[in-house]
């Protein structure tokens, strides 16, 4: 019985006419395995004794039934024995390799897309190897052969074909066979690409005898050309150059460098050249695949992302995966970009992590199309061998014109308008162009679930886009107090309206103005509070959240100061690398502890205790937000520490006329107060700072609700008793006989 493929092949299909479909193609390639199987089975005939004698020979599978799948037999051929026979098999091979090798020619001048021709093309396949892969995938096409391999193997458990036999249909001498084992081994081109993987190799079994059978991806490929491997499905994405694409708004220069990448590329592919790889890092959102999209796009090539997160999720399978990643890439003649690669580079490397890495090199070295590594933060590659060089380009944070274009133009395509309000967005979010974008999609969304207009939210939506972790070593205050809560000299105030101006105004200044170009760094904004407990640091530290309408974070000092060497610096990294995401305000209270006079070295100690501060003012600098810092002894910090901040706000202990605002300003007016009390009196009387106010205060509000009373002069004065015996301080009798 003929095989249903061949039917589909007129006979005297003229040769130059090519190959009009892939059927066609594989129906001559199963042609050819047929006259190969038959040939096999002439030589064995000629060589081994009668197979009548033999019962059992093919366990079941007749010689005739053999015959019969293999095709039809001619009488007048088995007259002239088996040498005519094996003649005229030989003949018969060689004139249909020689028919499919022209048809394949012509199809490949007219373009006609044959599987097998591209992946050997693709994976630089020998005509061993292009054998082994036909023979192969005649299990998936047609079910006979299961059969005709377990005769030839004289076990009909077995339906694949093995090695040897492999060697036996692809080879024509013992010399091309020792060559052609060369091909099956476990680093080759058919191990890793074509072949599927067995789990374990069984004891005692030789290489000849060594199933073989396509990969899954390969047969898939190899019948359904198109789609994807499935196992990859949620780890890789494909983006085709005619796709639609979103307009590059920043950051053109990095497009022009990447565009000469394509010519550097094209040197890097001469014969001993080292491969060319690009390596791009910059904050979530910062555009790192949409400059890629737009280079493949230019190029008219396609462009595969490949998460390394997924790849590395499960460590046992991570070379497997990262295998068929390659081996995606090279069926689709892709560019090839991982995303994430941040992850393959921990501060603290262990051995697994080494090896993953050492792993993911290796196999990357043979990979020769175009290659990206996509980062959030800068790494040192390091890479251990000399066949890629590695090109790097980081894509900052726009600045804050930039930004504020950013806003205005993002905004107006989402249809949102605010006047002048971008400016202020732009100052006081730190943002990447994917975070302006998702904030204004997700305030379209808060403003139909709150009902609410999109400008009344797109704060909220902003704050949502962020993603730190300050919370480990800081604690997040929600500011309450306005400029109407604080009591304080009008220098004080001022001093701090203009520190809230200095970031309103900072797009102005430092973008319209040009400052931005004279200064390197230092463009954030630092202050020092410094005065007596409870004389408003922390309340002012909340009326700058709350005017600027910003996130205050309070450092616990606990968790900064370590007594081991190097270990608070590595916190204080950590909280202004958190913070940079979020723009927050760093607030460090009661910072005498860690930041005290710079001392004369006369040990260990002293000097590192220099190096902690001396890294302070350093961060300090650096960062682009607000920071803030409370001592109450102005005194214990350094000149060169004073000289770098920008506001030194000191705090002065309130007289009698401030104290009286003070007391007026705490109580809430929905509070029920007595007429009788007497603020005056409570300022002259008792010299104790607004902190001491606000316990004085709470505690009569407690009283008086027991008593069910309005608070009145008595419940105040017990409250002002309690307040100063915390602190030691002794009353008379006479201080209290009035009330």
């Amino acid at each position: 019985m003929r095989n249903p493929l061949i039917q589909d092949v007129p006979e005297g299909t003229p040769v130059e006419e090519g190959y009009s479909r892939v059927w066609e193609h594989y129906a001559d390639e199963l042609r050819l395995l047929d006259l190969k199987l038959r040939l096999m089975f002439v030589r064995r005939r000629m060589s081994a004794p009668d197979p009548q004698a033999d019962a059992f020979r093919g366990m079941y599978v007749s010689e005739d039934e053999f015959m019969r799948m293999v095709g039809d037999w001619n009488e007048e051929e088995e007259e002239d024995g088996d040498d005519g026979e094996l003649a005229f098999t030989a003949a018969e091979i060689r004139r249909l390799q020689d028919e499919i090798a022209a048809r394949k020619a012509a199809s490949a001048e007219r373009h006609v897309f044959l599987p097998t021709v591209y992946i050997s093309s693709v994976f630089a396949l020998s005509e061993v190897e292009q054998q082994v892969v036909m023979l192969c995938l005649a299990v998936e096409l047609d079910r006979k052969y299961e059969r005709m391999f377990g005769f030839l193997a004289d076990d009909l458990t077995v339906r694949l074909p093995n090695v040897g036999l492999a060697l036996q249909l692809v080879c024509r001498s013992a010399d091309d066979m020792r060559a052609a084992r060369l091909s099956f081994v476990p680093d080759g081109k058919l191990a890793r690409y074509m072949l599927a993987k067995e789990d374990g190799e069984p004891f005692g079994r030789t290489l000849l005898a060594k199933p073989l059978s396509l990969d899954r991806r390969m047969a898939t490929f190899l019948l359904d050309t198109g789609s994807l491997d499935q196992a990859l499905q949620s780890t890789v994405s494909i983006h085709y150059p005619d796709g639609p694409l979103e307009k590059l708004l920043v950051h053109e220069e990095v497009q022009e460098q990447l565009a000469s990448f394509v010519s550097i590329m094209g040197k890097s592919r001469r014969e001993g050249e080292a491969a060319v790889g690009v390596h791009l890092y910059g904050l979530s959102g910062s555009g790192k695949k949409l400059h890629l999209r737009h280079l493949c796009a230019n190029w008219g090539k396609s462009l595969l992302f490949a998460d390394l997160r997924l790849i590395a999720a499960d460590s046992d399978r991570f070379g497997e995966t990262l295998s068929r990643v390659l081996r995606e890439a090279m069926l689709h003649q892709t560019a090839l970009a991982f995303t994430h690669t941040e992850l393959l580079y921990p501060e603290e490397p262990d051995k697994g992590a080494v090896e993953r890495l050492r792993t993911f090199q290796d196999m990357l070295d043979e990979f020769r199309l175009p290659l990206f590594l996509l980062s959030e933060t800068k790494i040192r590659l390091e890479w251990h061998s000399r066949k890629r060089v590695w090109l790097e380009k980081e894509l900052p944070v726009p600045d804050e014109r930039e930004r504020q274009s950013l806003w205005r133009v993002l905004g107006e395509t989402a249809e949102l308008t605010a006047g002048g309000g971008w400016s202020g967005m732009a100052a006081k979010f730190r943002f990447t162009p994917g975070q302006i974008r998702g904030a204004i999609d997700d305030a379209a969304v808060l403003a139909v679930w709150e009902s609410k207009a999109i400008l009344d939210v797109l704060e909220q939506a902003c704050y949502r886009q962020i993603r730190h972790r300050l919370e480990r070593k800081a604690v997040r205050i929600e500011p309450r107090y306005t400029w109407d809560d604080i009591v304080l000299p009008d220098e004080q105030k001022d001093l701090l309206r203009n520190a809230c101006n200095q970031i309103k105004y900072r797009a102005l200044v430092y973008g319209e103005w040009g400052f931005e170009r004279k200064l390197a760094y230092g463009k954030g904004l630092s202050m020092l509070y410094a005065g007596p407990p409870g004389t408003g640091k922390t309340m002012s530290a909340q009326v700058v959240a709350k005017e600027l309408r910003m996130e205050l974070y309070k450092i616990d000092l606990s968790q900064v100061i370590s007594k081991y060497i190097g270990e608070t610096e590595k916190n204080l990294h950590e909280i202004f690398r958190e913070a940079q995401k979020s723009g927050a305000i760093l607030f460090f209270d009661e910072t005498d502890a860690l930041f005290g006079k710079r001392s004369e070295v006369k040990d260990a100690h002293d000097k590192y205790a220099n190096i902690e501060t001396a890294y302070l003012l350093q961060k300090m600098e650096e960062y682009e937000g607000i920071s803030v810092l409370a001592t109450n002894l102005l005194n214990n910090i350094d000149e060169a520490f004073l000289r770098r901040i920008n506001y030194v706000i000191k705090f002065p202990f309130p007289d009698a006329e401030y104290r009286e605002k003070i007391w007026q300003a705490t109580f809430p007016k929905e509070t029920p107060l007595s007429d009788e009390l007497d603020f005056k009196w409570l300022a002259q009387k008792y010299e104790i700072a607004g902190g001491n106010i606000k316990n004085v205060v709470l505690s009569a509000a407690f009283l008086a609700a027991e008593k069910g009373e309005k608070i009145n002069m008595r419940h105040i004065v017990h409250a002002v008793r309690h307040e100063l015996q915390k602190s030691g301080k002794i009353i008379s009798r006479n201080d209290l006989e009035d009330y």
